[in-house]
């Protein structure tokens, strides 16, 4: 999240999607030409949810971190992104796809909480923006997009369900981000045609491969999705703030509170809660 807001301050956000997503596309089809690609076929009545959810997890999604983190601190949008595990739990009960214990539903609020704790104060300090505070619409604006943001991943995680009885994690995850690169380009190439092309500095390029070498993460977090629950996946989301908020504090000279412990504690409590095996009755 760290490196997503740092690239986003220079890099316009069509087009910071786009190179992100299209270089992990790459990489995954490099995968599917290596091993899978006979395995690729899909039934002509699935395209449809396949556009779904590339229009949700791989156009949507890093659209709205994109434009959210250009006027959010890169720790408190770690906050509203982690309220995924609770927009996996409500859309999961109201799709009838997912059925949780009390136990589960105490492990998604105190990583909830943890996250919370992990950046005490600077959750709730003004956002800042090149040095200046920045305007109370405009916080709102990039806290809303955060939110849906956070809330695509568990649109994801409950809707890709239906796909995973029938093809491959390798399958739903390459198609998925082909198309969602496919409806990202021509936003990037009117965003470039109208001169906003950014600075590809040095740093920020190798961010950007980093970002979209991360389509091997995007893999796995898909194949998850086949082996487990949707929120038992979605959980392990808030522990990217963790890593996030040490790179925080080195590109973005954010400091780190006396609660990052404690935090850091109650997210790893509240995954181990909501994956503990269920006892058979």
């Amino acid at each position: 999240m760290a490196a997503t807001r740092v690239v986003a301050q220079d890099i316009p956000p069509f087009t910071l999607a786009a190179v992100r997503i299209g270089i992990g596309a790459a990489v995954l089809w490099a995968l599917v030409l290596l091993f899978h690609r006979y395995g690729m076929r899909v039934d002509r009545r699935d395209w449809k949810l396949f556009f779904v959810l590339a229009a949700f997890y791989f156009t949507a999604f890093p659209l709205s971190m994109a434009f959210g983190f250009q006027v959010t601190e890169a720790s408190r949008g770690a906050l509203l992104m982690a309220t995924s595990p609770i927009w996996s739990v409500v859309l999961g009960r109201i799709t009838g796809h997912e059925s949780l214990i009390t136990r589960q539903y105490l492990g998604v609020a105190i990583s909830v909480v943890g996250i919370g704790l992990v950046f005490g104060e600077s959750t709730l300090s003004p956002a800042e923006s090149g040095g200046e505070t920045a305007s109370t619409l405009a916080a709102i604006g990039g806290a809303v997009l955060l939110l849906f943001a956070a809330a695509c991943v568990g649109i994801y995680g409950v809707a890709s369900q239906p796909a995973f009885a029938r093809y491959s994690a390798l399958n739903v995850s390459a198609w998925t981000m082909l198309i969602g690169v496919m409806m990202l380009l021509p936003l990037a190439i009117v965003e470039f045609a109208l001169g906003n092309t950014g600075g590809f500095s040095s740093q920020n390029s190798l961010l950007m491969l980093f970002l979209g070498s991360l389509g091997i993460a995007q893999f796995m977090f898909v194949f998850s999705l086949t082996r487990l629950s949707p929120t038992q996946v979605v959980i392990y989301v808030n522990f990217n703030p963790l890593i996030a908020t040490a790179m925080g504090a080195a590109l973005l000279e954010e400091t780190l509170t006396g609660t990052f412990v404690f935090g850091a504690i109650a997210v790893i409590v509240g995954a181990v809660l909501v994956n503990w095996p269920k006892q058979n009755p």
